[in-house]
């Protein structure tokens, strides 16, 4: 103890309430400063504050470590609004890629992965996410949680701050290294209020994986364009709008015919026609007054076409719709002549309000009178059994079980199809060719049947060209375009190359790449 306290300590009474435990002053200080305070009701955090025992913590240096707050334009006022208050909901949106290596495939060395950076300004914490794109194989999302991200070779302690982010700089994050390429229009004119220039946004660099993958997309693309299904929204639109017409059927060029009268009412909601007959007083005909069933009813109906869902779903067949409708319009209803002579009022104003069209007026049932003796003639139908194709018997006899076989590469320029080989078959007997792909190893490739065995057109999509490939057209160098494949023979087995050499009548350009080599 220092003499001083000791001495006053002894010049002290010896009664209760004189005697000081003075030698505690020197024990250790273990009391926390408290940094939150409160100030004009808004609960601050008091960075001056010491730390524990009113030293401050070691290795730690407060004063070399900056935020955005230094940043970010002081307010003219003599009080400060804190950054979580001043910047709530405002975040900097970054656009970025990274590189990333792959090892264990052949047909890429590298992939570019997409992700998106965001900066939160009220307390420098940063969110990484990656879009997720489907049939990846890649687990995406959140790519980094939200946290102040440490400076790689800053000093200690020291986070990114907003100073650090903008379009074409590389941020080293946790061992990887992000390019910035781009940012949305709140940032560029934030960081520009700043007083920071903000370079022009770039594009994404392409990678091997992209490219292949827009390639698979493609082949999975249907060829043939799809009209979209709005059937549901005209349902909604149109349920319970029925157009209804007054037709009159003349029966009375067949045997016992008379004239019919008949109604017709169109739904909208699904484009179909129903048909029902208005049967007279004491008339003998049955009670049924349905003509024709609720259905689309076809403008041509084709009679080798006995199934009516086959029939149905046809695309040569055109069926009637609203506009094909009016008052004198003759209807095909399935070979009967049906004509329209009045409707409600209901149709006169859809037409009107739709087409702007005024219908004509009605035609009075007694005042009809068209008979007309129009024959029908009932095209042939096509037989059940098809013929079977003529084959040449001679030529059958002569090369029979000759299969020549030649090996074939895709000709084009798709990083995919580079590395396929296929064994082109071709049948002498009957002028046949088969496609087959043997199975590669460590290629992802299965062996299969490329192509079934059958006469191929040299343009199939010409009807005006009936030509097939024949035994000529096949040699080492030739180019063949079986059902839109380019293939470019590069070799042949043992047997077809002698086959060519002892019948060089049948290879005149076989023989001719020979001798040129």
């Amino acid at each position: 103890m220092d003499p001083t306290y000791q001495k006053l300590q002894d010049s002290l009474p010896l009664l209760p309430g004189n005697n000081f435990e003075l030698s505690r002053k020197f024990l250790p200080n273990f009391r926390k400063s408290h940094a939150f305070d409160k100030k004009n009701d808004i609960r601050i955090i008091n960075e001056n504050k010491p730390g524990i025992g009113g030293i401050p913590l070691p290795f730690v240096e407060q004063d070399n470590v900056k935020t955005s707050i230094s940043a970010y334009p002081k307010s003219e006022g003599t009080e400060s609004i804190p950054a979580w208050i001043a910047f709530d909901r405002k975040v900097l949106r970054f656009y970025a890629y990274f590189i990333e290596d792959v090892h264990e495939r052949r047909d890429e060395r590298y992939r570019i992965r997409k992700v998106i950076i965001y900066f939160y300004l009220e307390d420098d914490s940063v969110h990484i996410i990656e879009p997720k794109i489907l049939n990846s194989g890649i687990p995406q999302s959140d790519f980094l949680r939200r946290h102040k991200v440490p400076l790689p070779d800053g000093p200690k302690n020291q986070h990114y701050t907003v100073l650090d982010f903008n379009v074409g700089k590389v941020l080293k994050i946790y061992s990887r290294d992000f390019v910035v390429i781009g940012c949305d229009e709140f940032t560029r004119s934030f960081l520009t209020n700043l007083g920071v220039q903000v370079p022009p946004n770039s594009d994404y660099p392409s990678d091997p994986f992209s490219e292949n993958r827009k390639d698979e997309l493609n082949r999975i693309k249907p060829k043939r364009p799809y009209k979209a299904d709005l059937s549901f929204r005209k349902f909604l639109e149109n349920d319970r709008h029925v157009l209804r017409f007054y037709c009159i059927w003349d029966d009375r060029n067949t045997a016992f015919g008379d004239k019919r009268k008949l109604t017709l009412h169109y739904y909208l909601s699904d484009d179909t026609i129903e048909i029902l007959e208005h049967f007279p007083h004491n008339s003998g005909r049955i009670e049924s007054t349905q003509f024709l069933k609720r259905s689309s009813l076809p403008k041509k109906v084709v009679l080798q076409d006995i199934n009516m869902e086959k029939c149905k779903e046809s695309p040569t067949n055109e069926y009637y719709r609203d506009y094909d409708l009016g008052i004198g319009i003759t209807l095909d209803v399935y070979n009967r002549k049906i004509v329209i002579c009045d409707c409600d009022e209901f149709t006169r104003n859809y037409y009107y309000e739709r087409y702007g069209i005024r219908m004509l007026d009605n035609v009075e049932f007694e005042q009809y009178d068209n008979v007309e003796d129009e024959s029908y003639v009932i095209p042939p139908a096509s037989p059940l059994i098809e013929k079977p194709v003529v084959k040449n018997f001679q030529k059958f006899i002569t090369w029979e079980k000759v299969i020549l076989r030649y090996l074939a590469v895709l000709n084009t320029d798709k990083q995919l199809d580079i590395d396929r080989r296929f064994i082109i078959t071709y049948h002498l007997e009957d002028d046949t060719i088969s496609v087959y792909e043997p199975q590669q190893r460590n290629s992802g490739i299965i062996h299969t049947k490329f192509l079934e065995r059958n006469p191929v057109k040299k343009e199939p999509n010409n009807p005006a060209n009936p030509d097939t490939y024949k035994p000529e057209d096949f040699y080492i160098g030739a180019q063949v375009v079986l059902w839109s494949h380019p293939f470019l023979i590069v070799g042949a087995d043992e047997f077809a190359i002698n086959f060519m050499k002892n019948h060089p009548q049948m290879f005149p350009k076989a023989n001719e790449s020979n001798e040129n080599k």
